[in-house]
């Protein structure tokens, strides 16, 4: 039978995202959530999703990015707005 190495880098790295995750918010993990369930996403997305207004989504939002938890996807043209807005995605660990 082969063995298969753990890089370790890769190891720590696992380790520190299950830390991050562990120690969300509630409402942040509702955010993330969201966002793993409709991405790419908009902020306007995420407040229609979740049925809360848009300004209590962009500050948890703006925490998850400062985490790593979630990046910009691409730039776009809101189909509600028509305007042109950021998309979001989960981070894949």
């Amino acid at each position: 039978m082969k063995k298969t190495k753990i890089n370790p880098v890769r190891a720590t790295s696992l380790m520190a995202y299950a830390y991050v995750l562990e120690n969300l918010g509630q409402r942040q993990l509702e955010v993330l959530k969201a966002i793993n369930k409709i991405e790419p996403c908009s902020d306007l997305d995420i407040a229609e999703y979740l049925n809360k207004p848009i300004n209590t989504i962009v500050p948890r939002r703006n925490e998850l990015v400062k985490k790593g938890l979630v990046l910009e996807s691409s730039v776009g043209i809101s189909k509600q707005t028509n305007r042109l807005v950021t998309f979001w995605k989960r981070v894949r660990k």
